[in-house]
């Protein structure tokens, strides 16, 4: 008897939520958060969150940009209608 491996693929867990349902998620926090702050929880580069910022807008997603928070000089983002 010879033991041969299955040529099947093993099936990847569905329940890991995407970078977008990530960003997402974290832009619908009250305080929002800044690109930075972003940048480091997802694992991007600032730029690359900046873009992804943009392409939520353009899938007609409002976001508000809000004032720095005390101390600060960066601005923070935000789902527009975010509960308060």
């Amino acid at each position: 008897m010879t033991n041969r491996k299955s040529n099947r693929a093993t099936p990847k867990p569905k329940n890991k939520a995407s970078k977008a349902d990530q960003l997402k998620s974290f832009l619908a926090k009250p305080d929002g958060m800044t690109a930075e702050a972003l940048s480091i929880k997802l694992g991007w580069q600032t730029h690359t969150t900046r873009a992804a910022l943009t392409r939520l807008k353009q899938a007609g997603i409002e976001l508000e940009k809000l004032n720095p928070a005390e101390g600060s000089r960066q601005s923070r983002y935000r789902i527009a209608g975010a509960k308060k």
